[in-house]
């Protein structure tokens, strides 16, 4: 049949389709006879008129009584009541071990801040501060020892406390993604701090007047506190025990259970920051059993909501206890790299290579590059002994890692040179095809065609950064559009260095804006996770690392600076190995952009294809 017979023999109906539909009193069972009608004519137009318009008008036709299905349903009441008296208690029942492992480990750590601050009598200023610990002096002094929760007013007590409370749950639950590691640590740093406080006010003779005041509040926070602990490692098992998933599959299934718990923690959250602002501040005028009531009543309602109550559930119902999930088929994407791309599409473009080549990248990582980076860092501790067994600030210990400022040495430079020509050769080497069974070999040869130019690429870029003045540095930001484009020029063109710097100028100014932007993007994201290594409002994760490894070797090292030193190294080392391989695969789709830009090789390629595709089925790319 031809398309303008097709039409016209249906096109009173979909008019009829159309005037009912947009009625509310219309008789329903016409309009769903009519649906059926239509879905069957767009099926007929999919296989004879498929790039016609009669087939796009069909489609949003039926796709517009999808849609409204969909915004017209509401999400009732019971799926709130189900997420709490089924969801989450199942979950909680899923993740009893975790619980059960995360509480003796918190316990465990309490009694070691305990026992060292019995053996210790600094301790507790180290761990709390010494301005904390002069003010609850003066507090006990003066009568009133937990007199810190009355300091300030109830209502901006209530927001600033529960506020920080769920931040510092939030990461614990998130450092968990670093395979349960950080969240362990967290634990660790806090089941320490509150083993220090209580015993210290034991010492005192003070043991009972902090536990009835701390333990008020503290029943609902530190009980929420080793859920999100729970929530973490749920979320690093994903990653350290896929099973049949792939990593980033059993990342998103893990993550998902891990978020339940943490959502349901947000209330507790809330009445313990209520409890410490509103209730615990008039401790002194509380009679004890009334404190007594309080703490055991909100011991009760943790154990029974997420320890009793998720076994009762899950006896109730055995046949939801194993979660099958159904990973989400996405089809595999090629990358187009000689396309010309914008800000966003370099960024999402980036992360996309990154995911997708992570396997490659993980065994080049893990067996080449990084021992090799801690070989040097060996030789450099081995050189610089006594730098490492000095209290070093963040700059400082880059300074002595590779040499910079007064730090120089030659070995040093050279030796990083080589690890970052490795490097950049490997996010290169991942652009082409190679056997990943013979992934080792495959880098061997194609970095040792290239290795010469890019090393000297690596030393220049080096001595720049390391030796130029700030604002030398400031300068050179706005020519990164063209200094990083070389490598790509020296490995895609088998250029010379000398050749590709020139080069560089040549090409890289179609592209210069979109290269700049997404350079600055990424480097706003490498000072946002170096932030949260080092954070000078709540001391950030190394800092938090620090105090745990200096009270766990101050006792047993003579020069404990050391392995505090050699820890730091090791996390700048995984920073910044990960922040470099974001950047030159970016780099790479700059070069791209500037070369699609100026020869069209991309746009000649596609023409030559031009109606030969043959397909039964249309794709989106049909109608783009």
């Amino acid at each position: 049949m031809k398309e303008t017979a097709f039409i016209k023999q249906n096109k009173k109906k979909w008019a009829r389709f159309e005037k009912l539909y947009g009625q509310g009193n219309s008789d329903p069972d016409e309009v769903s006879e009519l649906f059926t009608e239509i879905t069957e004519d767009l099926s007929y137009a999919k296989t004879f008129y498929s790039r016609r318009s009669v087939r796009v008008y069909l489609n949003q036709l039926a796709q517009g009584v999808f849609t409204s299905l969909y915004k017209q349903r509401k999400q009732p009441i019971g799926n709130f009541i189900k997420f709490w008296s089924l969801t989450l208690p199942l979950e909680m029942y899923r993740a009893r071990w975790t619980l059960l492992i995360v509480t003796l480990f918190f316990l465990l750590s309490a009694f070691i801040g305990g026992v060292s601050q019995q053996y210790d009598p600094g301790f507790v200023s180290v761990i709390l501060g010494p301005g904390y610990v002069e003010m609850t002096e003066q507090n006990i002094a003066d009568g009133n020892p937990m007199g810190v929760y009355g300091d300030s007013g109830e209502g901006m007590m209530f927001w600033t406390i529960t506020v920080n409370n769920i931040m510092v749950a939030f990461r614990v639950f998130a450092f968990g993604i670093v395979f349960s590691i950080f969240s362990y640590f967290l634990l660790l740093y806090n089941g320490v701090m509150l083993g220090a406080f209580q015993w210290w006010f034991k010492m005192k003779g003070l043991l009972l007047t902090s536990f009835l005041t701390v333990w008020i509040h503290g029943a609902f926070e530190i009980s929420s506190i080793i859920l999100a602990g729970v929530a973490g490692i749920t979320v690093g098992n994903g990653l350290l025990f896929p099973r049949s998933y792939s990593r980033v599959q059993s990342l998103v299934f893990s993550a998902k259970r891990g978020l339940y718990i943490m959502l349901s923690l947000i209330p507790f959250f809330i009445i313990a920051g209520f409890l410490e602002s509103y209730v615990t501040r008039h401790y002194l005028s509380l009679p004890d059993f009334v404190k007594w009531a309080i703490i055991l009543l909100s011991f009760a309602i943790m154990i029974f909501y997420y320890v009793l109550y998720p076994i009762a559930v899950a006896r109730r119902h055995p046949d939801k206890l194993d979660v099958k999930e159904i990973p989400r088929f996405v089809p595999k994407r090629i990358i187009d790299w000689y396309k010309i791309r914008n800000i966003g599409d370099i960024f999402t473009d980036t992360f996309y290579v990154l995911l997708d080549k992570i396997s490659p990248i993980t065994r080049l990582f893990f067996t080449l590059f990084f021992p090799l980076a801690l070989l040097l860092t060996g030789a450099v501790v081995l050189f610089d002994y006594f730098q490492f067994t000095l209290m070093l600030n963040w700059h400082d210990q880059w300074g002595v890692m590779f040499g910079a400022g007064r730090f120089f040495e030659w070995f040093k430079i050279a030796g990083w040179s080589f690890v970052l020509t490795l490097l950049i050769c490997g996010v290169h080497f991942i652009q082409h095809k190679f056997d990943e069974e013979k992934l080792f070999s495959s880098f061997f040869r194609f970095s040792v065609r290239h290795f010469f130019w890019i090393y000297i690429y690596s030393f220049a870029m080096l001595g720049i950064v390391f030796f130029s003045p700030a604002w030398l540095l400031l300068m050179l930001l706005f020519v990164t559009p063209f200094l990083n484009m070389i490598p790509s020029i020296i490995i895609h063109e088998k250029a010379d260095f000398f050749t590709a710097f020139v080069r560089s100028f040549n090409i890289g100014r179609g592209s210069y804006g979109d290269s700049l932007g997404s350079f600055c993007v990424f480097f706003l994201i490498s000072v946002i996770f170096f932030l949260v290594l080092l954070n000078p409002s709540w001391g950030g994760v190394l800092e938090l690392l620090e105090e745990i490894v200096k009270q766990m070797t101050n006792t047993v090292v003579v020069d404990y600076y050391v392995p505090i030193n050699a820890m730091k190294a090791f996390f700048f080392l995984i920073f910044i190995f990960f922040s470099l391989g974001i950047y030159f695969i970016s780099f790479s789709f700059g070069y791209f952009t500037s070369q699609e830009k100026v020869t069209a090789k991309g746009l000649y390629s596609k023409l030559k294809h031009f109606g030969k595709r043959k397909r039964n089925v249309e794709t989106d790319l049909d109608f783009e």
